[in-house]
């Protein structure tokens, strides 16, 4: 090869790597966009047997509605789960568990995009719902306990890691409340409630639909 075709050649890989770290520098510095459509993929491939092609659960089976839930919430919550920190109900915490060890989900860019489809669906029309014998017993309970942190019309805050509640069926939610200390991981004292006063609460709850007022 002669003197130019060498000085040639080098230039081509100069600009070549030049080209490359510019490349590797604007997709660092790209913001990280998340996949909805990915996450319903994650969803319909992993969750939907369980929560139901609309992720609104099941209240029967204390399985519950996701669709709408609040995207940081989800997203730590899952996290918890695929890494072994939330144990979960007796009845469904082992299959949450096994289902996000998977590889194509234990992953962070996964987990946010499937939070994100989920906090994005449409909620649940009617949440399962308890006899309504103690509505004014639970409403009572629920502003005196509850309200603080989730607001009166169960939404919780935006961009906060407390859930959503309001509509969510009322069998998981007594599931939760048998289970206070464990759910709220020693952040609330917990609150010294007979199964009578659990009920109520439970079905004020799930009669209390996202971005509602309070009855």
């Amino acid at each position: 090869m002669t003197a130019f075709g060498i000085r040639v050649q080098g230039m081509l890989v100069f600009a070549l790597a030049a080209w490359l770290n510019s490349a590797a520098a604007a997709a660092a510095d790209a913001p990280d966009v998340p996949d909805p459509q990915h996450g319903r993929y994650l969803y319909l491939r992993h969750c939907a047997a369980c929560h139901g092609r609309q992720a609104w659960g099941d209240g029967p089976r204390e399985i519950p509605a996701l669709a709408g839930q609040r995207e940081t919430y989800l997203s730590e919550q899952l996290r918890r789960f695929a890494a072994g920190e939330r144990a979960g109900s007796a009845m469904h915490g082992a299959a949450m568990r096994d289902t996000l060890k998977s590889t194509d989900v234990n992953r962070p860019p996964a987990i946010r995009d499937l939070a994100v489809y989920l906090a994005r669906a449409g909620q649940v029309a009617e949440a399962d719902r308890g006899d309504g014998r103690a509505l004014a017993a639970g409403r009572s309970t629920y502003l005196g306990l509850c309200a603080g942190c989730h607001g009166q019309d169960g939404a919780g805050p935006d961009g906060g890691s407390v859930p959503r509640i309001g509509g969510q069926h009322f069998s998981y939610v007594l599931s939760r409340l048998r289970e206070f200390t464990a759910t709220h991981r020693g952040q609330v004292q917990p609150p010294a409630l007979s199964a009578q006063e659990q009920q109520a609460l439970a079905d004020f709850i799930s009669r209390l639909p996202t971005g509602a007022s309070t009855p």
